[in-house]
């Protein structure tokens, strides 16, 4: 699968300390999206899906997370691997939380009407997302809108909804937007997070 970036431990990207992974490639082009260098398909790098269980696994064993989000770019552009990745993650670590962020609406995915690398027809792309949604504990859909700011957890405009696909979480278990910056040892800052807009 091809990523953007990846930050071992983050508090504002879901509930409890996450990992997150942001796929790259985004055809969808919100005007105002905050992660425009993720949009490009020869951006970001190729990493193998085993290494991805295999750094989550490490990093839920030493106690830094209790679960993972996946945003972009647009991972459902690569649905075949994202799916892949939920499978052998499920199937290793069943106990973890799992989020996703889309800017496709569930109406759009449930169809199968969004762009996927994989070129699927619209019927097999709606079994991925039926796939894939089984194994996500919650997800963020829809396009952002900076014309329709919201202030509701994880949900940067308005339009945008935030869905629990399992009772693993309550609507209580998600803080309010706020920003993280993080500095690794080699002095690498990461901005991630939902800058609240007035």
């Amino acid at each position: 699968m091809r990523t953007h970036s990846s930050l071992e431990r983050s508090r504002v990207n879901g509930p409890g300390s996450r990992a997150v992974i942001w796929l790259q490639g985004c055809s969808l082009n919100c005007p105002g999206c905050w992660n425009p260098l993720s949009h490009s398909i020869e951006g970001g790098m190729e990493v193998e899906i085993a290494s991805a269980v295999e750094w989550v696994a490490d990093l839920h064993a030493s106690g830094l997370i209790d679960g993972l989000t996946i945003s972009g770019g647009e991972p459902m552009e690569q649905a075949r691997a994202l799916l892949a990745l939920l499978q052998a993650l499920r199937l290793l670590l069943p106990e973890i939380s799992i989020g996703l962020f889309s800017g496709y609406t569930e109406r759009e995915l449930a169809s199968g009407a969004f762009l996927s690398r994989d070129a699927n027809p619209p019927s097999s792309q709606a079994d991925l997302w039926r796939a894939i949604r089984q194994h996500l504990d919650f997800a963020v859909l829809g396009r952002f809108n900076g014309n329709r700011p919201s202030q509701q957890p994880l949900v940067s405009s308005q339009n945008q909804a935030l869905l629990l696909l399992s009772d693993r979480h309550s609507y209580s278990d998600f803080s309010p937007l706020s920003v993280e910056f993080t500095i690794n040892s080699q002095g690498i800052t990461q901005i991630t997070g939902f800058p609240i807009l007035q």
